[in-house]
């Protein structure tokens, strides 16, 4: 599948160094067990209730890196003596390869993987029962790019599907409890010293543009858009494209979106000739 030059920087981001990918380390093991935690708290939720009377479930994991979230929730699902189908996808594919290895020893059963850009996964032409987005990667998309990804989302679902998306509140987390920095030290260890400065802002994408320095290797500057999310505005846009809302609280601004039968009012070949507020 095709890959954007904006996809093309999140990669090179993530080739920095900021966030652990590796899913053996003790890092991403203590995330996988947390997150089982969620999810078999979350399996009391009664839109889960027909689900756990299936005999087989399909997940597709979008933005799954190394699939911590998916692989999760699949070995809930298989406790419960229900067959799973796993798919991750993600634009990053060397993570997708460790993923789908690392998770198939975990559930005992083959994790496939794709590399495609969230925004296009109906060009799958599969329906799943549970579309799951985990590990906070709203930021990558800015409101415009948020609505097309759900409009693809929708589209892959089957009529009484979910849609799940682990998240927090950056008003409340950035802006009101640490303020806004505009030079921010984003990991200091003895392997990195990783800063982001404040490089620009975009006031019809709402996305504020940092620069990543590594200054152990100051020539690699990578500079990210990044679009900083409330809770309140990802579920409104969940609502435009799903009969129903929920979210499922793990901690104070923090919880699972919960976005319950798409509606598939509004398609995504609607939305693919840009809007001429972005033209200029």
């Amino acid at each position: 599948m095709n890959v954007s030059e904006a996809d093309k920087t999140i990669e090179k981001l993530y080739s920095l160094g900021i966030w652990p990918t590796d899913p053996y380390s003790e890092f991403s093991q203590k995330r996988f067990r947390e997150a089982i935690e969620i999810f078999r708290g979350l399996m009391r939720h009664n839109w889960f209730q027909d689900l756990l009377s299936k005999r087989r479930v399909s997940i597709l994991d979008i933005c799954a890196g190394t699939g911590i979230g998916g692989v999760a929730l699949a070995k809930v699902f298989l406790e419960e003596g229900i067959d799973i189908n796993l798919l991750l996808t993600d634009i990053r594919e060397d993570d997708l390869k460790l993923g789908s290895k690392w998770g198939s020893e975990v559930l005992g059963i083959d994790v496939g993987y794709t590399k495609i850009d969230s925004r296009r996964v109906h060009e799958l032409g599969r329906r799943f029962d549970i579309a799951l987005m985990y590990g906070s990667s709203s930021p990558h998309f800015d409101p415009w790019e948020m609505v097309r990804l759900q409009a693809s989302v929708s589209e892959c679902l089957l009529d009484d599907g979910i849609f799940m998306m682990d998240e927090g509140d950056r008003r409340y987390t950035i802006f009101y409890r640490t303020g806004y920095a505009r030079v921010l030290p984003e990991r200091i260890d003895s392997e990195k010293v990783l800063l982001s400065l404040h490089a620009n802002y975009d006031f019809r994408r709402g996305t504020f543009e940092r620069a990543y320095i590594d200054l152990r290797n100051p020539s690699k500057v990578v500079l990210v858009e990044t679009f900083l999310w409330g809770l309140a505005e990802l579920m409104a846009i969940t609502w435009l494209f799903f009969e129903d809302v929920d979210i499922y609280e793990t901690m104070r601004g923090r919880g699972l979106i919960l976005g319950y039968r798409p509606r598939r009012g509004i398609k995504i070949e609607d939305l693919q000739k840009q809007p001429r507020a972005l033209l200029s």
